[in-house]
């Protein structure tokens, strides 16, 4: 049996998909490259969570709207990349690099008996 990976069953799947669908070519059209999700909303019937799933997701870009953004999961700054603003990917580097650092600072010493 092939396992799915999304949360729903297939027909629901399918009209996840299909409300996708719309949302993408809507905002792909010119006319309508900087509407605001609102907007989306009401000329697509999807709703505003759907839309800010499939943004989160990574299924749906908005970078080039800047009428269109999300929340930040982490600050609740405004954002239109992913789940994260690009300020705290950078602090979220920085803070794994240094864990990474103190990681490979401690040494396992290992000792020989005779």
């Amino acid at each position: 049996m092939k396992q799915s990976r999304s949360p729903y069953c297939p027909s629901c799947s399918e009209v996840d998909f299909q409300n996708f669908l719309k949302v993408r070519d809507f905002i792909r059209e010119p006319a309508n490259k900087q509407v605001t999700i609102g907007a989306l909303v009401e000329a697509t019937g999807v709703t505003e969570l759907d839309i800010t799933r499939y943004i989160h997701e990574g299924r749906l870009i908005i970078k080039d709207n800047p009428a269109m953004s999300i929340a930040c999961v982490r600050c609740g700054k405004a954002t239109n990349e992913g789940k994260v603003c690009s300020t705290c990917q950078a602090e979220m580097q920085q803070e794994l690099q240094g864990l990474q650092a103190s990681v490979n600072k401690t040494s396992v010493r290992a000792y020989r008996l005779d």
